[in-house]
């Protein structure tokens, strides 16, 4: 499916400006404002424009691109409980009708909004415990 440059422009520029591993958690008696069938749209459409570029992404826009993924899949599978296989194959031919232009700006809007929501958490992160690093992260090397 090809999604065409601005399309592209319009997603990197989402990764580029903080769409960073991504929660699905939604607070009990807190409506979204997206249907799960938005967040199987998200899903599609970021898988779809990831496999498009594959060879033209650079390792941070591969790391954004795969946690907004992760982001819509574990939103819609929260909602439904359908396996997303099974989700994909069925909400597909929905998807092919609609306006790709639309769902790449909610889409991009969405991953932009939530990228931004993390950094200030991690900001918060940091105040709470300025000595604290993930466990993955090589350590700084002690002077003699």
């Amino acid at each position: 499916m090809r999604l065409g440059g601005a399309l592209e422009a319009a997603a990197l520029a989402a990764v580029g400006l903080g769409a960073a591993p991504l929660g699905a958690q939604d607070n009990q008696g807190f409506t979204p404002a997206f249907s799960a069938e938005d967040d199987l749209d998200c899903a599609i459409y970021v898988g779809a424009l990831m496999a498009e570029m594959d060879t033209q992404m650079s390792a941070d826009d591969r790391t954004g691109l795969t946690s907004a993924l992760t982001y819509f899949t574990g939103r819609y599978e929260a909602q439904r409980g359908l396996d997303i296989e099974t989700a994909f194959a069925e909400h597909y031919p929905r998807y092919q009708t609609r306006d790709p232009a639309a769902i790449a700006q909610t889409c991009s809007a969405r991953m932009r909004a939530f990228g931004a929501r993390l950094e200030s958490a991690g900001r918060a992160l940091a105040r709470i415990d300025p000595t604290a690093q993930p466990q993955d992260a090589p350590r700084p090397a002690e002077s003699p």
